[in-house]
Formats: structure tokens, C-alpha cells, sequence
């Protein structure tokens, strides 16, 4: 990365022409896999990768090998309405850095972790073949759809993305806009133009602590616990058998319904450790709260004595908090309450463990 004052200026100047010459001159590693056409991507911009989404298709999608030791410091990409941008880094099996970054104009597909051409797909091999993995993610979801329909969007990307990668995508890592500008080397995905977001950078005085934050986020392999599976499962068995029988109490097949609804949601995200989700349940859960718009929906809880569905569901919160808290020694990016940590936080707890030091 550009150090001096001088080298900034003259690495920003060049940014400036980033996304005037699709196709020229494309070298994109020997080492490097990735798919689409290479009209698709941008390199004449030195130590840069642009990847262009406005092509029909399935969109581009990259794999940079031993970053560490390549020569890519940059990666950036535009016009992301309805498409998603996703930026990967972990460790192959020998220890080196790879990194992933795409333009997924076919993301929201039910095909999409399954089909070759799609970037979904690369992005899925990446995670199953890698250790220590930070995933980033974003789109313009306002483009288009109100403040309500946007989070709804948003709120099923995340779910998605998550269970088509088999690896938790935070909700905090997303970044709702059309630009994105992703720095691999430090773990960073910012929205905007590459030279505003390296001017940006140049000047951030909180940037040593966002890259060891960013760092403190890495993602082990996530194993659920196959006795609580199988007690989801079961209990989920139970109710849709309940829910078909023709001699039934057919008042009670809305709560039926719901907790049918609830419990699938939270299996598929306790088995791949999506905290947002199992956060959100396991609190109105505890609350005994409604987690449907419709208030009457509180009625998921309802039950005989104590209530097994909410039961099951805190349980599955509980052990997949206390397995991504262990993940790092700073908490992998959560509070010991289950919250997600902010930067604040962060850079206090590594102030209190360097006095104690």
C-alpha cells in the first residue's frame, strides 16, 4: 500500500481512471480461478481489480491467491441494485491468505450455490475449502423499496447468503450501497469510489484498530451440537404431524403454524451459526414477544407448562454464541451477553488487556 504523502496522491490520481478500460490488457494472475467473461474486469490500474456487474449474466466472481504475497491491493465494484457484492478472505490448508470478491447479478437464486456460472457458487468452494473466514457484503437495497421493505431484503440476503455458504454472514458487515472498494490485505470492505475510499483511508486515524477489529471477526468451521439437531428435528416432526392429523383442534393450527415456521427458521441457522437470527428469536423467546408483524403471533410460546419450542430455540442461541465467542480471544466480534461488539468496545477491551500486560 501506498505510505508516503506523496505515493497517495499519485495512487489516488490513478484511481481516478478506474473504470475506463474494461477488457484492455486483462491479466488476472495465473495462479487466480475465477468465472465470466474477462470484458468483465478491469486490471490496467496498478495493484487494482474492478469487476463490472452491468453485463447480463451471472455476473463476475475472482479468487486471488496468497495475498499476502500478491500484488492486489484493492479490489471495487459499481452498480450493485438488485445484485450482491461479496468479499471473502481465509486461510487455505497451508496457512496462506486467499481472498474472494464478486459481483453476483443472480444471487437471490434458488439455484445459485449449485450452479457453476454463478459467483455463489465460487464463493460456497471458497468457504468449505478455507479456515479463518471473514465474509463482507452489500447492495443498495433502498434502490427502489421503502425503509420497511429494504430491511425485510436485507434481512433475507442475509439469511440466504448465510445458508447457501454454510458459514454465518454478519449483518454488521453489510454495507447498503452501490459502491464498494474491498482492501483484502487488511481485511476492509468500504463503500464509495476507489480513489474517495483510499483518500478516505489515507487520513483515518482509527484504521490500525478497524483492521485488528476486522481480524478479530475470523470464522472457524461452525459445528452445531447433533443432540440439540436432533431434538429440533423431532419436535418439528411432532408438530407437523399434529398440524396434519384429521382429528385435531383445528383453532390451535395458526400457533401450529407458527412455531412450524419458527423452529425451521431457527434450524436452518443454528446449523450454520447465524447469530442474527437465532439472536433475534431466542430474545422474544424470553420475552414471550410476538416475532411476526401481527402481535397475535406471541403465540408461538404458548403451551402445556413450559414451553419446548422456546426452550429448544434459547438452547441453540446459547451454544451457538458460546462457540463463536471462543473462536478468537477478543470475542470474535461479539459481547459475552451475545450482542454484537462495536469498535468502541473493542479498542477499550484492547486498552484494559494492555494495562493488565
Amino acid at each position: 500500500m501506498a505510505n508516503t504523502k506523496f505515493d497517495i496522491q499519485k495512487k489516488i490520481r490513478q484511481l481516478q481512471q478506474c473504470g475506463h478500460h474494461w477488457g484492455k490488457n486483462i491479466n488476472l494472475g495465473a495462479n487466480n480461478i475465477f468465472i465470466g467473461s474477462t470484458d468483465w474486469y478491469e486490471t490496467d490500474i496498478s495493484r487494482v481489480i474492478g469487476l463490472n456487474g452491468n453485463h447480463p449474466g451471472k455476473g463476475p466472481g475472482i479468487i486471488l491467491k496468497d495475498i499476502e504475497n500478491g500484488p492486489i491491493d484493492m479490489l471495487w465494484t459499481e452498480g450493485l441494485l438488485g445484485c450482491m457484492c461479496l468479499a471473502i478472505t481465509g486461510r487455505d490448508t497451508e496457512g496462506r491468505l486467499d481472498a474472494f470478491f464478486s459481483h453476483a447479478r443472480h444471487y437471490d437464486k434458488e439455484t445459485a450455490a449449485i450452479d457453476k456460472d454463478n459467483p455463489i457458487y465460487l464463493a460456497k468452494q471458497f468457504v468449505t475449502t478455507h479456515n479463518q473466514i471473514r465474509i463482507f457484503w452489500g447492495t443498495d437495497f433502498f434502490f427502489g423499496n421503502n425503509l420497511f421493505t429494504s430491511q425485510v431484503i436485507r434481512d433475507k440476503a442475509q439469511q440466504k447468503l448465510s445458508n447457501d455458504l454454510g458459514c454465518w454472514v454478519r449483518d454488521s458487515d453489510c454495507m447498503p450501497t452501490s459502491k464498494l472498494v474491498f482492501f483484502p490485505k487488511l481485511g476492509l470492505l468500504r463503500p464509495g469510489k476507489p480513489a474517495d475510499v483510499q483518500q478516505d483511508l489515507s487520513v483515518d486515524e482509527d484504521l490500525e484498530d478497524k483492521i485488528e477489529f476486522s481480524a478479530s471477526k475470523c470464522l472457524s468451521q461452525f459445528i452445531p451440537n447433533s443432540d440439540l439437531i436432533k431434538n429440533i428435528e423431532l419436535h418439528l416432526t411432532e408438530l407437523k404431524i399434529q398440524r396434519n392429523v384429521f382429528f385435531r383442534l383445528r383453532h390451535q393450527d395458526g400457533r401450529r403454524d407458527n412455531k412450524i415456521f419458527v423452529l425451521q427458521k431457527v434450524l436452518n441457522a443454528y446449523q450454520v451459526g447465524n447469530i442474527n437470527v437465532l439472536r433475534d428469536y431466542a430474545r422474544h423467546a424470553q420475552n414471550k414477544t410476538s416475532p411476526f408483524i401481527n402481535l397475535e403471533g406471541a403465540n408461538v410460546w404458548h403451551a402445556r407448562g413450559k414451553s419446548i419450542t422456546a426452550q429448544l430455540i434459547q438452547d441453540a442461541f446459547k451454544d451457538a454464541h458460546t462457540k463463536i465467542y471462543n473462536m478468537g480471544t477478543k470475542g470474535c466480534g461479539l459481547r459475552p451477553d451475545g450482542n454484537d461488539m462495536h469498535l468502541s468496545e473493542f479498542k477499550s477491551l484492547i486498552k484494559k488487556n494492555s494495562f493488565i500486560l
